[in-house]
């Protein structure tokens, strides 16, 4: 899928959450000692948001982005 599909899926708005998401938990993983429980918390979410991608070989597959389904808001 391309990016366009995930803007379309998702909308601008919550694709710029998810990446805002991903971003600060990058933030935290550096700031933080590995052992320090933020750390691992952040680690956990960039694994999640990156264990589709590399499962998907190379470039950039956000089509889990558009599998999720929704249950109201979050």
């Amino acid at each position: 899928m391309t990016s366009q599909g995930v803007y379309r899926a998702l909308g601008l708005k919550q694709v710029r959450k998810l990446k805002e998401v991903y971003e600060c938990a990058r933030a935290v993983k550096a700031t933080y000692p590995e052992g320090h429980i933020a750390s691992k918390a952040a680690k956990r979410l960039i694994d999640a948001f990156e264990a589709d991608v590399q499962n998907a070989g190379t470039g950039l597959d956000a089509s889990w982005l558009t599998e999720s389904d929704p249950q109201g808001t979050a």
